[in-house]
Parts: C-alpha cells; structure tokens; sequence
C-alpha cells in the first residue's frame, strides 16, 4: 500500500472530485461514517464524546461523525476550536444544529468525557501550532482521555516522523485511503495509538506515481523439486577482525537458515582457527592477515569470484586505512551482486570515494543503520530519522545502489526509484549482532538469484519476523541476535500462511 505525503493526498482528493465527479460532501461523509464506525466498536452507546472541531474539512469530518454517534444515541457535545467553519463544514455544521445539537461556549474539563475526537487538523497542517487551537491541543496533550484523531494527530505533520509540540498523544487515528508519512515513522508513529486506515472511495490510481510504499506481505519463495545445493547459491561473507569474529559467525549462520545452499566465510588466517572449531555447516577460507584483513585478500577474492553467487563484506571486518582500499578494490572488480554491511560501510565511508558506487554495473546493496549512513552520506542523523524514507532513496538514486537502512523502522530503497517501509520488527531486537543476522539472510537470498528488490524485501520482512516469534517465546529483553537465527523457519511458515498481524486495520 502506498504512503502518501499532504500534497500528494491533496491530489488524489482533487482528482476524485473533479475528475470522476464525487462530490467532496460525498467523501466526507464516508470519512466521517469510517470514524464513527470505529468508535462504534469501541466503545458503547450511551459514551460521552467531545468532538474538538476545526475550521476545515477536518473538522467537518467531525461534526458530521458527531451527528452519527447523536443518531445512534451517543453523549455527543461539539466545539468550535475556532469559533467558526468554513466550506463543506458549515453544511455539517447546520445539520448538527437542525438535530437540536448546539456547539459548547466553553470547552469542558476533558475528564468529564469516555471519549475526545480530535478533528482540528488534517493532513494539510504545517506546524507548529498557534492561536487558538494551542491551549486546547496542550490540553490534549496533558489528558487522560482516550482521544481518536481524525487523519493525523492534531500538531503533527503529515510529512515527518518528528514529533512537534505541542501535538495530539492519540489512542486511536483513523486516517483515509492511505497511511501517511507520520503514520508509521517514529517517533511521530507513538503519538498515532492503533491505525486505522479507512477506505472512502479514492482509486489508487491517482497515486501510481508516489514511490513509498509499506510492506503488508511477501510472496515466499519457492523450491524446485530438481534443485540441488549448486542451484541454491554459494554465498562467500568476508569480514571479522580480532575481537568481532561472532559478527560472522552470526552472519554465516542466518545465510544457512535464510536457505543458501553453500556458505563460505573469508576471515585473516590469524583466527582461522575459531570459525574451523565455531562453524559446522559453513566453511572457511583462511585469507592474508593476522588479525585484519590485508589488501592481498582481495586478490584471492576476486580470483575465485567465479566460485560464489554473490558477496556480502564487512561484518566484523574493523575500520582501517587498508581496508578502505580492500573495500574500493572490491566494488570496482567484483562482477556480482555485492552486499556492503557494517565497517563495510564505515570504511568506504572513510576513503571518501562514494562515487565508486556510481561505476558498478552489478547489483550493490548497503545496509547501514543511521550513524553508519550519517557517515557515508553526511546527512544529521535526526534528518535521516525522521525522513527514512526520502533520504534513503535519494541515496540509492544518486549512486546507482540499494539501501536497506536501518532504525526502528527499515526502508528498502532501489536505485530506480522506489522505496519500500517495513513495520516488522520489535523494540527487542535493539541487540548487537541483530545487523549481522540481517545481512546474513540478505546475501542468501541474493545468492539465490531472486530479483533484487524482492530479495531485500523478503529478507527484512522475514528478519522483522523472526524478531517477533523470539519475543514471543524469551522475553523482550533476553533476545539475542542468534534467537532470530533459530527462529527463521517458524518466519517462513508465517509467511507462508499469513498468520501474522499488520501494521493498520484496513476498513474496506
């Protein structure tokens, strides 16, 4: 399902209205019967509800759900957080009052109510908030009402993962057609509650164009009945230094459960020893070095590149003048698809020759979390938080590249042009090593020959997964990186029968 951004939602409204003819006041009252319904199921007739009604179609919304829940015989008051509406929601406005329904003079103490519907600001707003709606959006902000906003939390914006203040903590939003932006970023996600996203009759072919898009579910792949482990790719992972060498014995290990058919790991001949005594399934290759990789390696990589499906590097590997010139060496001349995890990262980073990314012709994949792409791209961290999305496929345009960028969150941007947003995941997996178990079952499923941007999409929604079934099974804060390794096959038989949850209620 796409992620809109306000203008882009504008659009699809305007199209809908003038190019296929539907009245505004039509989806307005779609809008408002969603949000009444919502409210309907939560919570019992008979409930005191404040609807807090903005000058705009946002409040319109509210005033025409307010005259839904007063039919069904709910407690309903209405005010005025302007003291006027304008457009489509004056007709509302004096329907409500035709039922008997007068707006409050004064608004109420919020406690007296089961319930606050927040319809002042909708996907339109730019903060921050003044005037009059500022004292009553703190007020909000202080209560301890359930609230349900109407398309965004009063206060935020619907292009961001920043929180603003003062801005709406909602239990419940409901928003329209499609999620937006702040939606499914955090922090500004926190302040959302339970998402609901409710069809009001715009076709999504007004939106064909918006390049973000949320993950709800990955075809699993398949397995030919004739395929042997040679057909199931042969992954080679090189990294690992002196006191980082689990980094790829994790990585190893999930490219087994993800299901490469062959795993090698390149490590320095130096501490050979622990992956021949740690690795059963995975087989090492002891490379020039004691207790960092040498730029001979790369070398003898690149000779035996014939050998392996695809490569990832830089787990464990360690930042170091020599191994900024083993990193640029590789990504010009290997031939293959190429993952760049972790010190990988940090060390193309450090030899300041990004552009080499622009020169290959193979797929690249970088698979930084924030500090680490703060390093390579120069972009603050906050900005690269909040704009997950926009920067990581500003990037993967720019330099002929994928990136899975990592936070709370994961996006998936292509080199042309999309960029995909996972919800999976838990606040568990803030472990170390959870990365190398990340990159691991991507390189797998690159070795496997899948098209790019189905192999990241699949990997990170399986990884997200796994996460969630350990939770489930340890505890929040006792999971461990290899925990997603063991629990991998359990994600691939969720993925299978669909039994997981998604990150929004869809309201057909």
């Amino acid at each position: 399902m796409k992620i809109l951004k306000a203008k882009e939602m504008v659009l699809a409204d305007k199209e809908t209205i003038e190019g296929l003819g539907i009245p505004s006041l039509v989806l307005m009252e779609n809008a408002a019967l969603s949000v009444a319904r919502v409210i309907r199921e939560r919570y019992p007739k008979g409930s005191k509800v404040l609807v807090l009604v903005g000058k705009g179609n946002n409040g319109g919304d509210g005033l025409a759900c307010a005259r839904h829940l007063l039919l069904w015989g709910y407690k309903v008051d209405v005010f005025l957080v302007f003291g006027q509406v304008k457009g489509d929601a004056e007709l509302q406005l004096r329907i409500l009052k035709s039922l008997g329904l007068e707006p409050l003079k004064e608004l109420q103490p919020l406690e007296d109510y089961h319930l606050i519907v927040d319809a002042i600001f909708g996907t339109g707003f730019e903060p921050p908030v003044e005037g009059p709606a500022r004292p009553v959006i703190e007020a909000l902000e202080r209560t301890k009402t359930p609230v349900l906003s109407v398309d965004i939390p009063s206060g935020l914006s619907a292009d961001s993962g920043r929180v603003y203040t003062p801005s709406v903590k909602a239990s419940i939003t409901l928003t329209f057609q499609f999620p937006k932006v702040c939606h499914l970023l955090h922090p500004a996600s926190k302040r959302c509650g339970e998402l609901y996203v409710a069809h009001i009759g715009i076709p999504e072919t007004f939106v064909e164009h918006v390049k973000r898009e949320v993950i709800l579910r990955v075809e699993p792949p398949k397995r030919e009945v004739d395929i042997h482990k040679g057909k199931a790719g042969h992954v080679l992972l090189v990294g690992s230094s002196v006191g980082k060498t689990g980094a790829i014995i994790m990585s190893a290990k999930a490219s087994t459960r993800a299901g490469a058919g062959l795993v090698s790991v390149g490590v320095p001949e130096g501490l050979n020893q622990i992956f021949e005594t740690s690795l059963m399934e995975e087989m090492s290759i002891p490379l020039p070095g004691k207790e960092f990789l040498s730029p001979k390696a790369c070398d003898l990589i690149l000779a035996d590149q014939d050998r392996f499906s695809a490569l990832g590097i830089g787990m464990g590997m360690g930042r170091y003048k020599e191994g900024q010139e083993f990193i640029v060496e590789l990504l010009k001349n290997w031939k293959k698809p190429l993952l760049l995890d972790a010190d990988g990262i940090n060390n193309l980073a450090d030899s300041g020759k990004v552009e080499v990314l622009k020169q290959r012709e193979a797929p690249t994949v970088l698979t930084p979390h924030v500090g680490e792409f703060e390093r390579l791209s120069g972009i603050k961290k906050e900005d690269i938080i909040y704009n997950l999305m926009d920067t990581a496929l500003d990037f993967a345009v720019n330099y002929n590249c994928y990136v899975v960028l990592k936070s709370s969150r994961t996006a998936i941007a292509c080199p042309e042009g999309k960029v995909f947003l996972s919800t999976r995941g838990t606040p568990a997996m803030a472990k170390g090593g959870v990365g190398d178990v990340l990159s691991g079952i991507l390189a797998a499923l690159l070795g496997r020959g899948f098209e790019v941007s189905y192999a990241l999409r699949l990997g990170v929604f399986l990884h997200g997964l796994a996460g969630e079934i350990a939770e489930k099974y340890r505890h929040r804060e006792s999971v461990r990186a290899l925990d997603l390794v063991e629990y991998l096959p359990e994600a691939y038989r969720m993925l299978e029968n669909g039994s997981y949850s998604l990150p929004f209620v869809y309201i057909h």
